[in-house]
């Protein structure tokens, strides 16, 4: 079986199926905890018509899949499957189309949010999600990213239009369009959000944009306490003053970023960083009420720049934060995890995980969406020490278990993969029967990247 279902992918797909041990390594994994898993082979298909072919393929000789875009995902969405074959969406990298004055646009599915962007700048649009690596748009929408603008933008489930997906047995489909809102049947484009490449390939995506701002501001604010910074952003959400992003980095990851990426003009304390879109005026009165709100919670040192080169320094200094901790040691593996409570409750997990990091002597900094309550947990560990992973497992399952007694779930973005799936479980006990259903219904062969989600 084999060898004839390596004759039929070989004969559609010639030299874009390789078997080296290199390109197999190169697509075993994503910036996960798991080792590496290399697949039978890998697939490097150029339209959606080879999907749909090579899916026919995998469906009879039950061959597994695996899609693979950008390969940024965090907890091990895209682990190779040893007698399974991955499929490489790299060369599905076009922007087809723009339509500025509706606001949305057609791109494949390995187009990344920054090369969508730098394609935008200039027809004053923007795609405004923004998770911090330069991570497909396929993949965001498998994992339902969302990031440091979701406060403001929404998540990918608020700003994708519609799919081409491919299903398990080669069937194309398109869900969705062009116009803002429908009514029209069941909503299968939010089925394939979030989805994790278990239910279908997708190959093409419509997305919502946003008219650039006339005015960007960036802000910062420091405080002595977790708790201080955290009652700021809950005031400051509850008296609805509009805001682009609040992020929240504690002192640990402060200590590491000034380090990192060089802010010899911050201090290490928890620290909110700010960024506020629209007009220069409404930006303005917005600033006063941040300031107002942080400093009667203690905050201080509270300072704006309308400066390009001084945003984007300091936001590419949040956005580095996964970099930054793993550069703390170069043997060491980062174990990062999310989780996502009501804000009213968000100082209250937040200071659980500080105290739970506190007793188990982890080296685990912490930061945050904090505006719509989502806070990360990024863990150093030797992957040497089997000791080291037992107590992090542990100190997951408490946050966890903390998290969905606040009211939270157990991720905000980062997905369920393989590492999360017990989690899942005790989120939803009464849900995942429903969701096996929907998954032997579309995949019964069971090819789609099994495994990942629940077993």
């Amino acid at each position: 079986m084999k060898e004839s279902f390596l004759d039929a992918i070989y004969k559609l797909l010639d030299d874009r199926f390789s078997v080296s041990e290199s390109v197999r390594s190169n697509y075993s994994k994503g910036e996960d905890i798991f080792d590496p898993i290399l697949p039978l082979g890998v697939a490097f298909p150029n339209t959606t018509q080879e999907v749909s072919s090579i899916l026919k393929i995998c469906n009879k000789f039950g061959v597994p899949i695996v899609p693979f875009g950008a390969g940024t995902s965090l907890e091990g969405q895209v682990v190779g499957i040893k007698d399974g074959i991955t499929i490489s969406l790299e060369n599905f990298n076009k922007i087809i189309e723009v339509n500025k004055d509706d606001f949305d646009c057609r791109v494949e599915a390995s187009v990344t949010r920054i090369q969508l962007n730098n394609y935008l700048k200039d027809q004053g649009v923007f795609f405004p999600i923004d998770p911090g690596a330069d991570a497909s748009i396929g993949g965001m929408c498998a994992t339902s990213a969302s990031g440091t603008m979701a406060v403001r933008y929404g998540t990918m489930r608020t700003n994708v239009l519609g799919f081409t997906v491919v299903l398990p047995n080669g069937e194309i489909i398109k869900t969705g369009g062009r116009s803002k809102k429908t009514s029209s049947g069941y909503n299968l484009t939010g089925l394939f959000i979030g989805s994790e490449g278990t239910l279908g390939i997708i190959t093409e995506v419509q997305l919502r944009l946003n008219p650039i701002p006339e005015s960007i501001i960036s802000g910062i604010c420091h405080f002595n306490t977790l708790d201080e910074a955290v009652n700021s952003v809950k005031e400051i959400i509850q008296f609805g003053v509009p805001i682009a992003r609040i992020e929240l980095l504690n002192a640990d990851q402060m200590d590491i970023s000034i380090n990192f990426s060089k802010l010899t003009d911050l201090e290490v304390k928890p620290t909110l960083f700010f960024e506020f879109h629209g007009t220069e005026n409404g930006n303005i009165e917005s600033i006063e009420s941040c300031k107002e709100i942080s400093e009667e919670n203690g905050g201080f040192k509270f300072k704006w720049s309308k400066d390009f080169e001084e945003r984007n320094k300091l936001w590419k200094a949040r956005h580095d934060v996964y970099w930054s901790v793993k550069a703390l040691k170069a043997d060491a593996r980062v174990y990062a995890t999310d989780a996502c409570v009501p804000i009213t409750e968000l100082a209250n997990c937040i200071k659980f995980a500080e105290n739970e990091i506190q007793n188990l002597s982890l080296r685990a900094p912490i930061v945050g969406h904090v505006g719509d309550g989502n806070f990360h947990v990024t863990v150093l560990y030797d992957p040497e020490n089997k000791e080291d992973f037992k107590i992090i497992r542990s100190f997951s399952d408490k946050l966890v278990k903390k998290t969905l007694e606040l009211g939270g779930t157990v991720t905000g973005e980062h997905g369920i993969g393989l590492n999360k799936k017990e989690y899942l479980l005790s989120e939803h006990p009464t849900l995942i029967n429903l969701m096996k259903s929907i998954k032997k219904t579309i995949d019964p062969n069971n090819i789609m990247n099994p495994g990942k989600i629940f077993d």
